[in-house]
């Protein structure tokens, strides 16, 4: 499958189409050891069980990224989360924004699962990341939810709350397929007041304050119809 991308560079505007050849998801990536200690007891008084190690990454079929702007879930009990995602290649890195889509239902179960069953959803526009290299930890992570038709502020915090773009290229070195490209999502940031919010939509952003530009991405949510129900 491909991606298509908006690169929004200095040098201009242009699109780039690469194939993806694997999906990978990080979890638990707060680059502060104590504020992942925070999130793991919010989880695990949620019901979530502990991770055996942080971080933790894995892979997801490549049919679970979309990019479009609605997605299918099995349960009301989901919620997106805000991540910067990686397209890597040996010779590109683009960074943009993109929701790792999670059932909690099935979170309590299996941290895996739940992410597996919901699609990686990713915004078109992204950046070269040679330009935001230098700032990236200053990029700001954003995530509403829509509820009863109203947008509420549901994540907000800077890249550098999270482990580096570079701490993952490091670890994908010498590891990237000759041809195609590996997407790879960041992990998430804590949510305001330490509360989870379901919706019927989410929006996801990166601000770049620096050089004063926005990547967002909207989608709706439904439940999965079962007209013999």
């Amino acid at each position: 499958m491909e991606v298509e991308l908006e690169m929004a560079a200095a040098g201009g505007a242009w699109r780039w189409t690469p194939a993806v050849r694997a999906i990978l998801n990080g979890g638990w990536t707060g680059r502060d050891m104590g504020a992942v200690r925070a999130h793991v007891e919010e989880m695990r008084v949620l019901g979530v069980p502990a991770p055996t190690e942080v971080p933790i990454v894995f892979p997801v079929a490549r049919a679970m990224l979309t990019q479009g702007d609605r997605v299918e879930i099995y349960s009301p009990q989901s919620s997106g989360e805000v991540e910067y995602v990686l397209v890597a290649t040996p010779e590109r890195v683009a960074v943009t924004v993109g929701s790792d889509h999670t059932d909690r239902q099935v979170e309590a179960a299996s941290i895996e699962l739940s992410k597996r069953i919901c699609p990686n959803v990713m915004a078109r526009g992204a950046w070269d990341y040679a330009e935001v290299r230098d700032h990236v930890d200053d990029l700001v992570l954003r995530a509403w939810v829509r509820e009863q038709g109203a947008w509420h502020l549901y994540q907000e915090a800077p890249v550098g709350a999270l482990l580096a773009p570079d701490y993952w290229l490091g670890r994908l070195r010498g590891r990237l397929p000759s041809s195609g490209a590996v997407v790879l999502f960041s992990g998430t940031i804590p949510t305001r007041g330490g509360a989870l919010r379901y919706g019927d939509g989410f929006r996801v952003g990166l601000e770049d304050p620096r050089l004063g530009r926005s990547i967002v991405h909207e989608y709706d949510v439904a439940v999965v119809d079962n007209p013999l129900a």
